[in-house]
């Protein structure tokens, strides 16, 4: 099995969709390609910000073999999975690895409240059952469900995960999960407001909900961190706090999916039971931008706030 390399910046990008809700495929080869070129190193379809759970499952297969025949090997592909049954998961990820994915992001089982000892099975039988590279999503503000580092460091051990996108707001725990698992795994940061800091405990990159939006700016933060000039970095992160709160008033991807549009990239509209952000959002968003333009900081790109 072939284990991918995961660091940098890894968008997990909105699905662009047309009128109607159908995948809008020349939208989503723009926004591959614009993502490669601008420095990502890595790509993640589908998932939570892909709308995974408003989609059919045949259109959530033709948005990973999109991405994976445009990315044209120049960075793995790690098809988001966040179906909470067994069966169903299983089948996703099959198909997501007919359609040439290196990876699944796979998010702790939920709504069944599964023990520790029962999320250690389920991915061990899950991987098996895939034959895949897994990365595990841990987002408990979303499963409800918190997975005691002591079952991250058997889940590694059992050889059933190779690294994690880390959703835990709870700095102590990432840490202790740095300190435990061994210098193979590839622990993620997915929390854009956190990313230096989980970067200065042992993450290796990002899946970050805001990274297709300016992606350039958070690849060159990344590099910044790689250097180790964290107080440059600091002072770089900090000045997106106001987008980054703009961002997340509401359920992703729907503050996401305007500001993309104003960006130069349309993705339609979000998909029920989500609705468009609200006029108070879309303010702060377009407020936030022009701050950050008017510092020289992001450029526009055929778009009028």
């Amino acid at each position: 099995m072939n284990i991918p390399t995961l660091n940098g910046i890894l968008p997990p990008f909105p699905t662009p969709v047309t009128t109607d809700g159908k995948v809008d495929e020349a939208a989503l080869r723009k926004l591959v390609d614009y993502l490669v070129q601008a420095g990502c190193r890595g790509l993640v379809p589908i998932g939570g910000t892909g709308e995974y759970t408003a989609l059919a499952p045949a259109d959530r297969e033709r948005v990973v073999a999109i991405t994976v025949e445009v990315a044209a090997g120049r960075v793995p592909v790690v098809a988001g999975m966040v179906s909470p049954g067994f069966a169903e998961a299983v089948e996703a990820g099959k198909a997501f690895k007919a359609c040439g994915a290196d990876a699944l992001l796979t998010v702790t089982p939920f709504y069944v409240s599964p023990s520790q000892q029962g999320i250690r099975d389920y991915f061990r039988a899950y991987r098996d059952a895939v034959d895949m590279p897994i990365l595990f999503y841990d987002i408990p503000y979303r499963t409800r469900i918190v997975t005691d580092v002591s079952t991250i460091v058997q889940m590694e051990l059992d050889g059933s995960i190779f690294g994690m996108k880390a959703c835990n707001t709870d700095m102590a725990h990432f840490n202790e999960i740095a300190a435990l698992t061994t210098a193979d795994f590839q622990l993620l940061s997915g929390e854009d407001m956190l990313f230096p800091a989980q970067i200065a405990l042992g993450a290796r990159g990002g899946i970050l909900a805001s990274s297709p939006l300016i992606p350039e700016y958070w690849v060159e933060l990344q590099h910044l961190l790689d250097r180790g000039e964290m107080q440059q970095a600091i002072a770089a992160h900090r000045e997106l706090l106001p987008l980054l709160k703009a961002l997340f008033l509401e359920a992703n991807p729907g503050p996401l999916k305007t500001a993309m549009k104003w960006m130069g990239h349309d993705c339609g509209e979000v998909l029920a039971p989500l609705r468009a952000p609200n006029e108070m959002t879309v303010e702060q968003m377009r407020q936030a931008l022009e701050g950050l333009e008017r510092k020289d900081l992001i450029s526009r790109i055929s778009h009028k706030l």
